[in-house]
């Protein structure tokens, strides 16, 4: 009888890499990524192995596809951004409000550059947290959230 292998799934969480596998250890780093600082930067990996990389840079290990997310557990704002090169429904996108409204926060993308998520890729945390988890158990781009294009910054 052939044993099914579990996807790792890596989250970097700011700068800090975690790694779960089971269903139980996948919700708690889903969790951590939604709440548990009050501005969190993460990126989401599913792989066949943990990612990892060096400090000295000779060790790069990462797939080709990624999920980003900045969530804000104050605001109860997140906006996610699926990338994949080659990936035949877009190879970039970011998450899409359809009822985005002039209130609606714009999020930060990445804090170094100071580069912004469109304010209509800012949704409701839950829905953030249900296409996270999503994400973490396909590896695909998850498809209960709506996507717009997104860009290379």
């Amino acid at each position: 009888m052939k044993t099914e292998v579990l996807p790792v799934v890596t989250g970097i969480l700011g700068h800090e890499f975690r790694y779960a596998q089971a269903p139980d250890e996948v919700r708690n780093l889903v969790n951590a990524i939604v709440t548990e600082a009050p501005v969190q930067y993460s990126q989401v990996y599913v792989w066949d192995r943990p990612c990892r990389q060096s400090d000295d840079g000779t060790i790069h290990e990462f797939p080709r596809g990624r999920l980003r997310i900045t969530t804000n557990r104050t605001t109860r704002w997140g906006a996610l951004n699926y990338m994949h090169p080659g990936a035949p429904d877009g190879a970039l996108v970011d998450s899409l409000n359809p009822d985005a409204t002039e209130e609606i926060p714009a999020l930060l993308f990445d804090p170094v550059g100071d580069l912004w998520f469109p304010a209509s890729a800012s949704l409701p945390l839950e829905r953030v947290r249900e296409a996270i988890a999503e994400y973490c158990r396909t590896g695909a781009r998850p498809t209960c959230v709506q996507w717009q294009p997104g860009k290379w910054y």
